[in-house]
């Protein structure tokens, strides 16, 4: 091991217990309902708070790339729920993380290929209507025509891939999900 991994491994060691290239970190939490939304849903599934999918994503951003990363939550007490209730509404609450983050993600791309567009639409029209009297005219429309392109540009092709970058590295980190009651 060279010493900036053995110096990293010594820092989260702290944090993960390790099995070969597995890491395993328990998530520990009082009650089931601290992670539920209660304002968001209906009695058929419940709706997790941010609290659960923030851990998981802070716990992904310190671990190395090489460990694959094994989520143990630890409930002390289930309270009204059962075991496979729970894993059911994190089962749904992923499902619904996976949906929401497609839309915006559509609704990025639809953005930014509009202002693509509109840009282009504007740096056109400035060089047809070019005229000698108005040259502040022409420079401000075509800076805001060149802004739009540029904008939508970062957004459909920059922002995009950092997006789908971060969401294959927490998929590919995360091995599997485990749920289980604190012993007493």
């Amino acid at each position: 091991m060279r010493k900036s991994e053995q110096i990293e491994y010594d820092i989260i060691k702290h944090y993960f217990s390790f099995e070969g290239d597995k890491a395993i970190l328990e998530l520990v939490y009082d009650t089931f309902s601290e992670l539920v939304n209660p304002n968001f849903g209906n009695d058929k599934i419940e709706k997790l708070n941010d609290k659960l999918f923030l851990d998981i994503k802070e716990a992904v951003s310190i671990l190395p790339r090489k460990y694959k990363l094994n989520i143990k939550i630890v409930i002390k007490d289930f309270e009204d729920y059962s075991k496979e209730e729970c894993e059911e509404i994190i089962r749904q609450n992923v499902k619904l993380a996976v949906y929401s983050t497609i839309k915006e993600n559509n609704k990025k791309l639809t953005i930014g290929w509009s202002l693509i567009g509109m840009g282009a639409i504007i740096i056109l029209l400035s060089y047809l209507l070019r005229n000698n009297d108005y040259e502040l005219w022409f420079d401000l429309i075509n800076i805001t025509g060149t802004l739009f392109v540029w904008e939508g540009s970062y957004m459909t092709f920059i922002e995009k891939s950092l997006e789908t970058k971060a969401m294959r590295t927490l998929a590919k980190s995360i091995n599997y999900i485990t749920i289980e009651e604190k012993e007493k």
